[in-house]
């Protein structure tokens, strides 16, 4: 697993084509993940877009988390796509039908359901580029709209006071096709799906999805998981995206995911720092939600492991991915676990050649090309080497953002999606924005 560096011409080269991919998906005040799949914008991937623009354009950097608020709901939420282009898309507007629902700060359409919250980890790293009297601007711009989203998350997404954020949907957590929530969705699939899944299987109703055209089906969810998470939606606009009529009224599944709230603990603590930075108050029972966050955190933990929990049952989900290691960038375990975690995270089966595999590659459902049942990404290694940094762990996150500047430098036609943990194939969309973005991010701090 040893990672080499790449040469100043190599990097150059590198930072260039990043550079180039970010500006072909610009779309003024925001930026598009791919040209085609993914051709609006996203809450979780424009964060992530930021913190490489902010080396590129501070400025651009925080016009593109600002324009994240235009899309903010009346009650706080912050929607995990806002539609921002006429182009089609197959979750588009019509069937979210959010406009009968609530307004947007900025009148525009939007989905129901959220994303990790990496606002104010993005808020924090595009500040550190900025002057200290412009930071302090543009976390006065910033602030109130993480206080009302932060609020939404713990007064809708956890009513009874746990401390730890449920998810309504798999693409709340950004991880759509995980073996945790392919668990728990396949359990709650309406019948007419089971049914095509037994009779017809998955190859013989691709012809009619509309997410394959850029990327073979083989490399996405199957398409009887992507109609049942099509049912999932209907169900929540049913229950106009309210979480006690989801939760007392649909088969949705919930889920408190462990990714998620391991963002959410960052993200906390970024608050705070905004705060004391302006001055400013953050309400007192947002900070009594966020210290029960952190005391809550240990329920994910089994044997020295982390899961995500079924939040219908209260049963942890024990299947392995890389949401095992994110305890290391929320900074809830001791120095001891951390250590551990860092040692079981160069295992072949997490770590086989290329980033960290977003499922073991000894799994029962791995797949080195197929989204979230294998592939390496380039978010989940910039967030795991993060954390491991904070614990002291500065090697191993050297090697990993090496490891991930060199799977990205493998592929001479594109910057990928996501990459083979095996040979570092790029697979997915091509041209994707955070993948350069955090590539961007990754040599500046590599030197």
């Amino acid at each position: 697993m040893a990672a080499t560096m790449l040469t100043v011409d190599q990097a150059t080269d590198l930072r260039a084509k990043a550079t180039q991919v970010l500006a072909d998906n610009d779309l003024g005040e925001c930026t598009k993940p791919s040209p085609t799949l993914y051709p609006h914008q996203w809450l979780w991937d424009s964060c992530f877009i930021a913190i490489g623009l902010r080396h590129l354009d501070p400025e651009r950097a925080c016009r593109e988390i600002l324009s994240l608020f235009r899309g903010q709901w009346t009650n706080g939420m912050l929607p995990h796509v806002i539609f921002s282009t006429t182009d089609a898309y197959h979750a588009g507007p019509n069937r979210w039908r959010c406009d009968l629902v609530t307004g947007t700060a900025g009148g525009v359409e939007t989905t129901g359901i959220t994303q990790p919250p990496m606002v104010a980890e993005a808020v924090v790293q595009v500040g550190e580029a900025l002057s200290p009297a412009r930071r302090d601007e543009f976390y006065r711009e910033a602030f109130p709209g993480l206080v009302r989203y932060h609020n939404w998350l713990y007064r809708e997404r956890d009513p009874d006071d746990t401390g730890l954020v449920t998810l309504v949907h798999s693409w709340e957590s950004g991880m759509d096709n995980t073996p945790v929530w392919m668990a728990v969705s396949r359990r709650a699939a309406p019948i007419s799906v089971r049914v095509l899944r037994k009779i017809s299987g998955d190859s013989a109703l691709d012809i009619l999805r509309r997410d394959n055209k850029e990327v073979p089906s083989e490399e996405r969810l199957s398409v009887t998981d992507l109609f049942t998470l099509y049912y999932f939606v209907d169900e929540l606009r049913g229950a106009r995206y309210d979480f006690h009529r989801v939760r007392d009224t649909t088969r949705v599944p919930l889920v408190q995911d462990l990714t998620f709230n391991s963002i959410l603990v960052r993200a906390n603590e970024h608050l705070v720092t905004i705060a004391e930075a302006i001055d400013a108050r953050i309400p007192a029972g947002l900070r009594r939600s966020m210290k029960r966050t952190v005391a809550a955190f240990d329920t994910f933990a089994h044997n020295g492991e982390y899961f995500s929990r079924d939040a219908r049952t209260g049963e942890l989900i024990k299947l392995r991915t890389v949401s095992e290691f994110l305890p290391l960038y929320a900074g809830t375990v001791s120095a001891e676990q951390a250590a551990a975690l860092a040692e079981k995270l160069t295992e072949p089966r997490n770590w086989p050649r290329y980033g960290i595999a977003s499922v073991p590659v000894d799994a029962p459902g791995f797949h080195p090309r197929c989204y979230w049942q294998g592939p390496a990404w380039v978010n989940m290694n910039w967030l795991i080497a993060d954390g491991l940094d904070r614990y002291g762990h500065a090697d191993l996150a050297t090697r990993i953002r090496r490891m991930t500047i060199e799977m990205v430098a493998h592929e001479d036609d594109g910057m990928y999606e996501y990459y083979s943990p095996l040979d570092g194939t790029g697979v997915g969309s091509n041209h994707f924005a955070w993948t350069a973005a955090l590539v961007i991010d990754m040599l500046e701090r590599e030197g």
